[in-house]
């Protein structure tokens, strides 16, 4: 008897693996959802906002806040060179803005672990500066932090560092 000759059952020898056909598809189902389940829960390398929920209560102040500093007419300009040199000049309707607090917070967007914050020291008027040296090459972005006058002014940008 061949694979296609039917038996007294009516089933060839092939109808017998029907059952083992849905039983493999169901496995092969289980494996894959398996290794999603791995790949959603287990390699997740972004930053996640810390206190999500707070901050989102918050929007109302944080909308406030950014109506407050566009009418203080400050203006701000980031500038790295790759010799580890960072400059920020800050003005105040055109002119310098002397004396003020400055820190800058550095942010790696696709990695946790290597952010860190350099105060900014006034070399001329208006003029802030620090030695930067960056752990990885890259895009960074950086947050300037701006005191003065207890006025707060702060300003995002993104780095390209060699």
């Amino acid at each position: 008897m061949t694979d296609t000759q039917t038996t007294e059952t009516g089933m060839t020898k092939r109808d017998r693996w029907i059952p083992w056909y849905i039983v493999g598809f169901f496995a092969v189902i289980f494996v894959m959802d398996g290794i999603f389940v791995y790949l959603a829960t287990d390699t997740h390398t972004g930053v996640v906002t810390e206190q999500a929920y707070l901050k989102g209560l918050n929007y109302n102040d944080t909308v406030a806040a950014a109506e407050a500093q566009s009418r203080l007419g400050w203006a701000g300009t980031v500038d790295y060179a790759d010799n580890g040199e960072f400059t920020y000049i800050l003005t105040a309707q055109d002119q310098p803005l002397s004396g003020a607090d400055i820190v800058a917070e550095f942010t790696r967007p696709t990695h946790n672990g290597v952010d860190f914050t350099v105060p900014l020291l006034e070399n001329s008027t208006g003029a802030y500066r620090a030695t930067v040296d960056f752990p990885l090459e890259g895009v960074w972005d950086v947050r300037v932090y701006v005191t003065w006058n207890q006025q707060q002014y702060q300003q995002a940008d993104r780095l390209i560092v060699r």
